[in-house]
């Protein structure tokens, strides 16, 4: 192996081959420097009938989950929920309202199934990296796990539910994109993955 070679293949094992990026030193900078940390998460169960989220999820609606980035101070955050969020009991819009911008961006993250079949979707550590992986980019692992229909704290009634997670997380910069694979909980499988832009 020439100097040359060598010299590439102590770089590829190190981080990443200069070679391989083709100039994007940016991203390596990124990956290597600046980490990124789950700061809290909160997840509540509701009616499909009594959608939060302004473009959220609904029982009219044809989509099954729904996210949204939040990488910047609203103008108005009252504006992100709908009539039926019960500003009185929920702390969802505060933590929009209070979170430092500066270190900080939110994840709104939705999914609407029959009572009969409850699951909720948080932030995981059990699989996936949470971190950069790209210019402006970070992946957000999240788990899926079964919940008990009977222990949901909602009027017998309810058949569909939708079950909203807000998660706040710390960076020192602020990503565009937010890449969110969820895995099961129990077997780590992959079920679903879906990237979430922040508005232009």
């Amino acid at each position: 192996m020439n100097r040359r070679a060598l010299l590439s293949a102590t770089a590829s094992a190190a981080t990443l081959s200069m070679t391989a990026l083709s100039g994007c030193t940016g991203a390596v900078r990124r990956k290597t420097t600046d980490r990124v940390v789950m700061d809290i998460a909160t997840m509540v169960f509701h009616p499909a009938s009594e959608p939060w989220l302004t473009d959220g999820l609904s029982a009219s609606a044809d989509a099954t989950r729904h996210a949204a980035l939040v990488p910047e101070k609203p103008p108005d955050v009252s504006a992100i929920f709908s009539d039926q969020y019960p500003t009185n009991e929920r702390t969802f819009d505060n933590k929009l309202r209070n979170a430092d911008y500066s270190s900080n961006f939110i994840l709104l993250y939705e999914v609407r199934m029959s009572r009969e079949d409850a699951y909720q979707v948080s932030p995981t550590i059990l699989y996936g990296d949470l971190g950069w992986t790209g210019w402006r980019t970070v992946t957000a692992p999240m788990a899926r796990a079964s919940r008990d229909p009977s222990e949901l704290d909602l009027s017998p009634e309810t058949e569909e539910v939708i079950a909203t997670t807000v998660v706040r997380y710390s960076a020192e910069a602020t990503p565009r994109r937010v890449r969110l694979p969820v895995y099961d909980e129990e077997t780590g499988a992959l079920r679903t993955e879906m990237t979430v832009r922040a508005e232009s």
